[in-house]
């Protein structure tokens, strides 16, 4: 039975390995910071941390009143993904991108807000995590890469978006009663030739006109922020554009991190990155 404090409860859901424990923090400091009046729990799915990891993690709960609890649900279905298709042409992925399909099944609680660790909040996230999802399995932002996926994955649809997967507003139970996690599964197996956007293009394939667009300023991703593409809808770029004036969350997709420096990725948001990671750095500390 899902627990009653839950609904007062923002549930966020991660994943994240050693190697990016520092953008985990920084990303939850900011979460923290921006929503002092919310009670937050985080759900990790931790690719193999160190004892040093979970106890820098687990200091938000003495550092931040508002965090409540820090859970670590370790990776034991990690086999499941062993030798999963990882090549994208935007960016280096991990076999543990998969894992984010775990979290309705290990996480009882009726709805998550699934967020990569490479975001950045700005803003309140009440209204986004109690958004009515209607009979929508998830709730997600368009790519604003504006990609016609959908076709060139061959997929059935009606609705003719594709989503950014970096975050996922999650009606827990509709989802393991369509046994989404399962789908997901068969999917990334019988399409691994295709596949060019990992759990993204599985997710996509499988929830097609199954999932409410949210506000683009919820997910504002790289290739708007440095003005790569607009939608071809001029009521979306309407919304991109007032998006991008005032971000709630920040998402430093592809190449584009806040640590390059020099080139064609670097993020015109990047300094925002640094801002919250000196807050972590004071309050937390370094390794």
């Amino acid at each position: 039975m899902f627990q009653e404090r839950s609904e007062k409860m923002i549930e966020i859901a991660s994943t994240t390995d050693s190697e990016f424990t520092d953008v985990l923090l920084t990303s939850y400091v900011s979460l923290l910071e921006n929503n002092p009046a919310e009670e937050f729990r985080f759900n990790i799915i931790d690719d193999e941390l160190t004892d040093t990891d979970k106890k820098r993690l687990d200091s938000l709960t003495h550092i931040y009143p508002n965090c409540q609890e820090i859970i670590f649900l370790g990776n034991d279905f990690a086999g499941v993904y062993h030798g999963a298709n990882v090549v994208s042409p935007r960016s280096v992925i991990k076999e543990n991108t998969y894992y984010r399909l775990e979290f309705p099944k290990l996480v009882d609680r009726p709805r998550l807000l699934y967020l990569d660790c490479d975001m950045i909040c700005r803003g309140k996230i009440s209204t986004l995590f109690h958004n009515e999802l209607h009979d929508n399995i998830i709730g997600a932002v368009e790519s604003q890469m504006y990609v016609d996926r959908l076709d060139i994955l061959g997929v059935k649809h009606q609705f003719p978006f594709y989503f950014n997967a970096g975050l996922l507003l999650i009606d827990t139970k509709k989802w393991n009663e369509h046994q989404i996690t399962a789908q997901a599964q068969k999917y990334m197996r019988d399409h691994s030739d295709i596949i060019a956007f990992q759990d993204q293009d599985t997710l996509n394939a499988v929830l097609a006109d199954q999932w409410k667009p949210l506000n683009p300023k919820y997910n504002v991703q790289s290739p708007l922020m440095r003005h790569e593409k607009q939608s071809l809808d001029p009521k979306q770029r309407q919304a991109a554009t007032v998006a991008l004036k005032d971000p709630t969350l920040i998402h430093y997709t592809g190449f584009s991190k806040p640590w390059i420096t020099q080139g064609e990725y670097v993020s015109p948001w990047r300094d925002e990155y640094y801002k919250y990671q000196k807050i972590m750095f004071e309050k937390v500390g370094r390794r």
